[in-house]
């Protein structure tokens, strides 16, 4: 199977992104923008300007090379001639002018030719390079937005918890004053207060911190934000292989194919330094013009037409060619162990994002359930309490598991479209489509 076909095939399914998305919103929106203002993608494509420079600079050493030269000397000469005792004087200027048109063609140039292979890797690297970039942006974008919504839910949990507690801290209060309640439940409520007010203050300071991280990627703070909404799918990876995933992510990761051409380029440099033991040979050919005057001849002027074969053979270069070979070669073996570790690091993400996936269907299903459970319970704990069987300790501790279960609700629901996103991105599917996908997810 080539890889234009596993990439289709592995885009069409059900975790890959569904027709008919709804339009561009909150998300989207903030993608586009941080198409042209992030800084980390302007210098991914600024980097990728610069290699795709390299082919035309490397096709260059193999074709014709055309040049002209030329000099203008003014020449001020005295000439003495002695007869006996008397000397003769006579003073000559003129000036010596010479053009020539000259010509040179690469017969035998094998590092030329490594040359533009090379390039041709390079530009290869940067272009997996930057992919790697726009994957890159997707994910931080995506993640700094739903951090910045656990942050905002974290401080609308806390503000519903400082109401329950106070609520319950003035029931406490009227049954001490009914003399039906305990200080001891006034205080137990007081320090629930207390507690959850200094929470609510960090998690609105973690609000604004969430907030400038999506400035740092888009220059400016976004308007509004919106919630991800219930239609948020719980869907299990397709292929419910991980085998199959790591094959995918082999063969598409940017990261690995850059690794990949990288070690291309440097085989191709490892060649150029070993070639340069080589003879060279060059097609020359020259037309030129002198008008050279002098005391004795003037109004002189030569033309002269040469073509021929010009061959170079190294012989020894005090030991720097082989230096040169030496260092090349480690750099090669570098780059291939570079390739060995990007193969490694990309396969266990691939693994431990489709894990997050298959674990986070599982956690969002039993957090579901444990919020419901943790509403009845607090439901249960209050009617107990109207009759005499439970204390206000009991439904204090029922509303602080009631509200743990939901942050932890949300986290697990952010958590899992990350990890749906990552290993897309592992599997080198991850585009513009994604964002569409999430941003459908949230609630205009």
């Amino acid at each position: 199977m080539n890889r234009t076909l596993r990439r289709w095939r592995l885009a069409a399914l059900p975790l890959a992104l569904a027709s008919g998305l709804a339009s561009a919103g909150a998300l989207q929106d903030l993608y586009q923008e941080a198409r042209t203002a992030d800084p980390q993608i302007a210098a991914a494509q600024a980097e990728l300007r610069a290699a795709e420079s390299l082919l035309p600079q490397a096709r260059g050493a193999l074709l014709p090379q055309l040049g002209v030269s030329g000099s203008r000397i003014a020449n001020d000469t005295t000439y003495e001639q002695r007869f006996g005792s008397r000397t003769a004087t006579k003073d000559y200027s003129f000036t010596a002018k010479n053009a020539s048109l000259n010509l040179s063609l690469a017969l035998l140039r094998p590092q030329a030719w490594a040359g533009l292979a090379q390039a041709s890797a390079q530009v290869r690297q940067a272009e997996q390079q930057y992919r790697a970039a726009e994957y890159d942006l997707i994910i931080r974008l995506t993640q700094a937005y739903l951090e910045a919504l656990l942050a905002i839910d974290n401080v609308t949990l806390a503000g519903e918890q400082k109401a329950a507690i106070t609520e319950q801290l003035k029931q406490a209060k009227r049954y001490f004053e009914a003399g039906v309640g305990t200080v001891t439940d006034i205080n137990e409520a007081q320090a629930r207060y207390d507690t959850i007010v200094a929470q609510e203050i960090a998690a609105q300071n973690n609000r604004e911190i969430r907030l400038r991280a999506i400035e740092a990627i888009i220059g400016k703070l976004p308007p509004t934000l919106s919630s991800l909404g219930p239609k948020l799918p719980l869907e299990l990876p397709q292929p419910a292989d991980v085998e199959r995933w790591l094959e995918f992510a082999q063969s598409n990761n940017p990261q690995i194919l850059a690794r990949e051409a990288a070690l291309d380029a440097a085989e191709r440099e490892h060649y150029k330094s070993w070639a340069a033991h080589l003879p060279t040979a060059d097609l020359v050919a020259s037309r030129g013009r002198s008008e050279n005057p002098s005391f004795t001849m003037t109004d002189t002027v030569n033309w002269s037409n040469t073509i021929g074969i010009q061959v170079s053979i190294p012989i020894f270069s005090g030991g720097a060619t082989q230096g040169r070979v030496d260092q090349t070669s480690a750099q090669r073996d570098r780059a291939r162990h570079d390739l060995t570790g990007a193969l490694r690091a990309v396969n266990q993400s691939a693994r431990q994002e489709y894990l997050n996936v298959i674990n986070g269907v599982a956690q969002i299903t039993a957090l579901q359930q444990a919020v419901k459970s943790n509403e009845l319970a607090l439901y249960s704990a209050r009617k107990g309490h109207e009759a005499g069987v439970r204390t206000s300790f009991d439904i204090l501790n029922a509303q602080q598991l009631l509200f743990s279960a939901k942050r932890d609700l949300a986290q697990a629901r952010y958590g899992y479209v990350l990890a749906r996103l990552r290993l897309r991105a592992a599997a080198g599917l991850l585009g513009p489509d994604d964002v569409n996908l999430v941003d459908a997810w949230l609630e205009k």
